[in-house]
């Protein structure tokens, strides 16, 4: 049987995860696919390791040097032949099910699906002490007004919670976060893709909304990503670093705005949290454990980073609306 899925693996925060997630794909996929690497720089010890598991699949590893992910994949997105891509992560990791269950639902018309999304902790320890929680599996991109000023914010119901606490029926979402999804390639062959390493998948959010098509959430699809919980490398930290450069997140937001006309609620949190990140993957790099990490992140990043203003302290859910209509999508 010939194939007719593309699945493309590309380097979120860092090198090392790449085999465990290349393996979890060839055990967990079970219909035909091609299989493609976006070597953003890896060691070529790891990408040895790759070959090596993958042998018995088509693989393609597509040598691209320093990039912003979405860039290189809108690269390489021209020569993709199949009928259907999936974009993975590469700290992600398939589980029994998940392309079946995807497959299904775009048999009945959906066009752009995600799967539900499930993270191992990694910053900020779950007290509950669960093994994975909740990422996302709702969205919405909702508005505020403050001093006059449009703000939007991205709102995930259901965030954190409990696996068993997510409703298992197939729903609309605004927006898919880059962990994992799965589209019609001809589908993302009509978008827009800017250089952008923040809000990229809201600005595909809203392009896929202009073009009238919904985007699905799957939860009988599901996905785990290890959220920086692994001691990083040196090369994964090297990486990480030009990865979420201070300059990269700041011309995303301006990207987002000209491009939109909003501006971001919480910028200054994602900027914080983005060099939170950064002191967290180097203490776990120096060898401390997670929880040491955890707080010497915390207590460097309260006195090293401007606070958020008081304004954008509280949360503006009870005061804002939808940006996007609400839409009901029937499928056959």
């Amino acid at each position: 049987m010939s194939e007719q899925l593309t699945i493309v693996v590309v380097p979120r925060d860092r090198f090392s995860s790449a085999v465990p997630c290349a393996e979890s794909i060839l055990q967990h996929t079970k219909v035909p696919f091609r299989l493609v690497f976006l070597d953003l720089g890896y060691p070529k010890a790891v990408l040895k390791q790759v070959e090596q598991v993958c042998s018995g699949v088509p693989l393609e590893i597509v040598g691209v040097g320093p990039s912003i992910p979405l860039i290189a994949f809108r690269d390489y997105l021209p020569k993709i032949r199949t009928k259907y891509v999936a974009w993975v992560d590469n700290d992600t990791f398939v589980t029994p099910g998940w392309i079946e269950a995807l497959l299904a639902r775009a048999a009945r018309g959906a066009r752009v699906i995600m799967p539900l999304t499930l993270e191992r902790e990694g910053l900020d320890i779950d007290p509950r002490k669960i093994p994975l929680r909740n990422h996302i599996s709702h969205s919405e991109l909702r508005k505020t007004t403050v001093d006059g000023v449009e703000y939007v914010f991205d709102h995930k119901p259901f965030r954190r919670a409990a696996p068993e606490e997510i409703p298992e029926e197939g729903h609309l979402i605004d927006f898919f976060e880059l962990h994992t999804f799965f589209a019609e390639t001809e589908v993302l062959r009509q978008l827009e893709y800017e250089p952008m390493i923040v809000r990229e998948h809201i600005d595909i959010g809203i392009q896929l909304e202009r073009l009238g098509i919904d985007i699905w959430c799957e939860p009988k699809s599901r996905v785990h990503f290890d959220n920086i919980h692994e001691r990083p490398s040196f090369n994964d930290l090297r990486f990480f670093f030009y990865r979420w450069a201070e300059p990269l997140v700041d011309r995303s937001h301006e990207l987002f705005e000209q491009r939109w006309g909003y501006r971001f609620y919480n910028e200054r949190f994602m900027k914080n949290w983005a060099y939170r990140r950064k002191v967290y993957s180097v203490c776990r790099f120096m060898g401390a454990p997670q929880k040491v990490s955890d707080l010497i992140s915390r207590v460097i990043t309260k006195f090293c980073r401007p606070s958020l203003e008081k304004k954008f302290q509280k949360d503006p859910l009870a005061v804002s609306e939808r940006v996007l209509p609400l839409r009901s999508g029937v499928l056959s």
